[in-house]
């Protein structure tokens, strides 16, 4: 998708990220893909522009260098801290051991979280795919 460059525009994860300013931020990266650069490069750019709105604190990051690419247990808990900490939630209601007790969660089978199906088929003028997407905007990289 055209996120990053057109023949009008180029930008960035980073850039774009910084358009959350003065919002509270927390980048979680790691050391299984591009995210192993964000406490050297990414994060120390959006303190930057974090600091032109007096608003350092608001933005933190946690990097786990020896984990992957993942919605892992590590870093729901980081988010779990980080959304309480914003929302005024209590997170210690669902701590059990120092854990975060997700138990009452459902986790709902693919197919009840499927916005097209047989009842809701995609219709039939839908765009199938990245090409089809591409040469719809007349895209030219």
């Amino acid at each position: 998708m055209p996120v990053h460059k057109s023949a009008h525009h180029q930008t960035n994860n980073v850039e774009i990220a910084a358009l959350a300013v003065p919002r509270p931020m927390l980048l979680v990266s790691d050391g299984g893909d591009w995210t192993k650069n964000t406490p050297r490069i990414e994060m120390p750019y959006i303190q930057k522009v974090y600091a032109q709105y007096d608003a350092e604190s608001k933005v933190d990051n946690v990097h786990l260098p020896a984990e992957r690419h993942d919605y892992g247990p590590s870093k729901r808990a980081v988010v779990y801290n980080f959304l309480a900490q914003y929302l005024g939630l209590n997170a210690g209601k669902i701590l059990v051991k120092n854990q975060f007790d997700e138990g009452f969660v459902t986790l709902l089978p693919r197919e009840e979280l499927m916005v097209f199906n047989e009842q809701h088929p995609i219709p039939a003028n839908a765009l199938h795919g990245e090409k089809a997407v591409m040469d719809f905007l007349q895209f030219k990289p």
